[in-house]
Parts: C-alpha cells; structure tokens; sequence
C-alpha cells in the first residue's frame, strides 16, 4: 500500500515504517478498547477517562493525516507536468489540476482514508486466509487445481486472471463472510430524520452496521457456519454476483470503505501467488483451538504454520528484481526532481 500510495516500498527495519507500524497497533488499541463517546457524543465534554481515551484517539489520527499530508507536500513539488503518475497520490493531484473544483485539500485526506483503512484490515485479512487455507485443505489443493491450470506454472497470477480463476475469488468471499473480520463498522451518523421500515432515526444519530449478523443471517444463507466456497459459484462454475454482492464486509451506501475494491484486487494476488508457490498445513505441535482479539477487526492471536515452495523460487525472485528496478527508477526519478 505504501508503494501504491506514496511510491515508496520499505524495509522491515526502516524507521518510518517502523514508526507507521506503531501508530497501526496504536489504533487497533483505542479502537479495541471501545469508547461509550460513540454512542453518547456529550460525554466528551465532561472530565473522565472516556473523554481522554477520545482525546488520545483524535490525536493519533492527526498526528497520522498530518504525516499523509507531508507526503502529499512532497508530491507536490516534485510531479512534473506531463509526467506520468508514480502512485495514487500523483494521479489525484493531477486529477485536481486537471478539474480545479475539486478541492485540493480533499486529496490527502482522501489517501489517508485508503492508506489508513487499509493497514489494519488488510493484514488482519491475511491471517485468516492463512488460517482458511490449514484449516481447509482440500480447499487449498483445488485452489491450486485452478490457478496451475489456468496461470502454469511458467509465471505468476496477476490482476488480469481473476475473472478465469472463479474458485479462487468464491475463497475470498467466503472467507470475509465467514470470517466477517469486520464485525461492526465504524461509528456513522444520520444527517436528517430517516425513516426506515417504519422507525423513526432521529437526525445525528450514531448508526453501527453489524456486518457479523448480516453474513451469518440464515434467511440469506444455507448453512452458515459451514465454510463453503462453492455457495458462490452458479451451476455453470461461475461466479454468483448475486450472492458475492450480499457479503457485507466494507460496509454499505455513499459511506462504504473508499478502497473496497482496491482491497479485493489486493488480496486476490496475494492469495493466487500464494498457493500457486506454496503449500500451508497447520503446526502440529500447536492447539488447533484458536483465540482471537476484539476490536475494528477479529483478529487471530499468534499462531505458527509449515510453509513449503511447491516448485523453485525463480519466479518470485524475478518478481522481486523487478520491483527493486522500479524502486531505484523512482528514487532517481526524485532525486532528478528535487
């Protein structure tokens, strides 16, 4: 995501993204903790703990729009006319030039919106995929089925395979709503008297989705507490958009996750490159019986797996040369711009 939106890739042990981790796990933390402010504005005006955990919440995301926002300021001075975007940042620039009656001032808070929503979930998105993947072998082999006969084995999956790898995306699905990681979206509120099947919700009233209920809703689906990827393909082996559109995981309406769609392109590649190079089977040595921590996301507590490589790591190698040549182009490309 950084390189998407800033142009930059990081080591593991760099300061600044050592430092965009933290304020990561510190979110998760004011988020998990929960806060009655969401459900009862007032209370932030009187002394309590509840108003300092909201102080310390609004604080971490200033302190995180302002470093999107220094990223934005370098952006900036460096596009040059005419010059093809580097990440997303460049191209909401130009897209602000181009129609001057689009704010400017929308574009940070815009990627801070993508880049910020996209940390936590993400990952936390993974790790259950993984989880999904040890739990669910036979699913795991027919995944691998498809991707080896429709990729090869002579390259990787990219973004252009996804419509021909329909049991791949039905995984995914079923994954985030079997999962639903995100129960609970984040705290909305109605901007008028809205009347919904009859009941009256008051103007600048805090509205919660409860995704869980909706994914696990047994009037929509059969069975679901059973783990099944085939629920979303048609009789044909295609892919239901019908039911795929009913999974509620970014939430809904005008106010649905900005970057729902960039997330699924994301974890459709990682998932094809992973089982088209590796095989996952769970630790033996470990209790099968998982625990979880609640906050945003439901997310796994640590938990080891046995990965082996299904073939050699010449692919990913060049994959991995690949992006080291765009990230030196880029570097000399600011460094000629400064």
């Amino acid at each position: 995501m950084s390189a998407l939106c800033f142009g930059r890739r990081y080591s593991h042990g760099d300061g600044e993204f050592l430092r965009l981790v933290g304020r990561n796990e510190q979110f998760g933390r004011a988020v998990g903790a929960g806060s009655l402010v969401d459900a009862l504005p007032w209370l932030q005006r009187f002394p309590s703990p509840v108003r300092a955990a909201y102080r310390a919440f609004r604080d971490l995301n200033r302190d995180f729009y302002g470093f999107v926002r220094g990223k934005f300021l370098q952006h900036q001075r460096s596009l040059r006319p005419g010059a093809a975007p580097r990440d997303m940042m460049d191209a909401f620039i130009r897209l602000q030039r181009e129609q001057p009656r689009l704010q400017l001032e929308h574009v940070p808070a815009t990627v801070t919106d993508i880049f910020g929503a996209s940390q936590d979930t993400l990952s936390t998105a993974l790790q259950w995929l993984l989880i999904f993947l040890i739990r669910y072998p036979n699913v795991q082999a027919k995944m691998q089925e498809e991707v080896d006969r429709i990729v090869g084995r002579d390259r990787l999956p990219c973004a252009e395979d996804q419509p021909h790898l329909p049991y791949i995306t039905a995984f995914l699905y079923e994954s985030m709503r079997f999962s639903s990681f995100v129960p609970v979206t984040i705290p909305h509120a109605t901007t008028t008297n809205t009347f919904i099947m009859g009941y009256l919700i008051p103007k600048d009233t805090v509205i919660f989705i409860n995704q869980w209920s909706v994914n696990h809703d047994p009037a929509k689906w059969s069975n679901p507490e059973d783990f099944d990827p085939t629920r979303f393909l048609d009789e044909n082996g295609f892919i239901n958009k019908d039911l795929t559109s009913s999974v509620m995981i970014f939430s809904l309406g005008k106010r649905r996750c900005i970057g729902e769609e960039l997330s699924k392109v994301q974890l459709f590649l990682f998932t094809s490159i992973l089982v088209h190079q590796c095989n996952f089977i769970a630790n033996p040595n470990e209790d099968p019986k998982m625990d979880f921590t609640y906050g945003l996301t439901i997310k796994p507590k640590p938990f080891t797996l046995n990965v082996t490589l299904r073939d050699t790591m010449d692919l990913l190698d060049q994959a991995v040369q690949r992006l080291q040549a765009e990230k030196a182009a880029s570097e000399n490309q600011l460094s000629a711009n400064a």
